[in-house]
Formats: C-alpha cells, sequence, structure tokens
C-alpha cells in the first residue's frame, strides 16, 4: 500500500506540473504570436503542447525529485540541466511543429527567452514552498515539544 501511495502522490504531481507547463506553453506562446501580429494557434499546436508538457513534467520529476533539496538555491546541477533541456525541447518543437509558420523567424527564441524566466520562477515557487514546510514543521515540532514537556 505505500508503494501505492507513493506513487499516486508522484503522478499526481506530475499532472500538476503538466497542467502547469501546459499553461505556461499556450499563454507564452499566445503572446509571441500577438506580438507578431498572429491572432490564433491550432488545434494541432496545442496537442503538441500537451505532449511537450508531459515530457517535460516528467523529466521535471525524475530530474528533481520530492526530495530535493532547494535550501541552496534553486540553480543547482539537475536544476540547471532540467532548465536547459526544457527550452531546447521547446525551441525544438516550436520549430518542428511550426508554431509560429509565417511568423519572424526569430519566434521560437523569443518564447524561449519568456522559458528562462518562467522555469527558474517554477524552482523559485518550490523553494519558497520548501521554506514554508519547514517553519510550519519547525512550528509543530515546537508546539508538540511544549505540549509534551519534552526538551
Amino acid at each position: 500500500m505505500d508503494r501505492f501511495k507513493q506513487l499516486y502522490v508522484w503522478a499526481m504531481n506530475a499532472k500538476l506540473f503538466m497542467g502547469l507547463y501546459f499553461v505556461m506553453l499556450v499563454a507564452l506562446t499566445g503572446i509571441v504570436t500577438a506580438i507578431f501580429g498572429g491572432n490564433s494557434l491550432g488545434l494541432l499546436s496545442l496537442l503538441e503542447m500537451l505532449g511537450l508538457s508531459v515530457i517535460i513534467a516528467l523529466l521535471q520529476v525524475v530530474l528533481l525529485d520530492s526530495h530535493t533539496d532547494y535550501s541552496k538555491g534553486i540553480l543547482f546541477s539537475r536544476s540547471v540541466i532540467w532548465v536547459i533541456f526544457s527550452t531546447v525541447l521547446i525551441v525544438v518543437a516550436s520549430i518542428a511543429f511550426k508554431w509560429f509558420a509565417g511568423l519572424p523567424a526569430w519566434g521560437p527564441y523569443l518564447l524561449a527567452g519568456f522559458i528562462l524566466i518562467v522555469l527558474p520562477g517554477m524552482l523559485l515557487g518550490l523553494k519558497w514552498e520548501q521554506e514554508t514546510d519547514t517553519v510550519r514543521l519547525n512550528a509543530d515540532l515546537e508546539s508538540f515539544k511544549s505540549k509534551e514537556g519534552v526538551q
């Protein structure tokens, strides 16, 4: 049962990240498209973005599992690898699947610039969440110690 719970939590985290990355890709691709005068994203492009979001989320939960310690910062070897690899995947996919067809050729690179801001921002959010959890757990521990008379 414990293995099932671990797998379930892992899958929930992967699904949460996948959803966040799908929204991010759609929003940022839409912004870049609008900057260049475009007015729509195709259904096939949205499905491609969904598939890419799954890959990026799976990479994250494999490289940066729930036990990753962000106390020393967000930029360490595995996180940098994840950010760079994810950005490269997004640029390659946007070129291969022609997400910016009919728009200037540097659209995918503008998208990459936005991605290089958003992905570290995601890691920063995870760091802040971890810090908040630590503060809450320490407060709960102190409360427990005072109730039990433990020093």
